[in-house]
């Protein structure tokens, strides 16, 4: 994982097309602005976590391990 610091007003890139930008800092939060492309998805992390649960099932059931083993081994991973 990469960290690094930022100011308020300051951004970042991530490849060529996504920049992320500190708009506000406060006490217990930071607000972040994302310019991307229309057909880059982004989601916060718990809505997407909610939403694979939702399709896939709790992952830590014996039949989704399974799956994820055999996909890891079909891809060489």
């Amino acid at each position: 994982m990469l960290v690094f610091r930022r100011n308020e007003g300051e951004s970042f890139t991530i490849g060529d097309s996504i920049e992320v930008r500190i708009l506000e800092i406060g006490r217990n939060q930071v607000k972040i602005g994302v310019n991307a492309p229309r057909e880059v998805g982004i989601y916060r992390t718990e809505i997407s976590q909610m939403n694979r649960r939702s399709v896939v099932g709790d992952p830590k059931a014996p039949q989704v391990r399974a799956a994820a083993e055999a996909l890891r081994k079909a891809l060489h991973l």
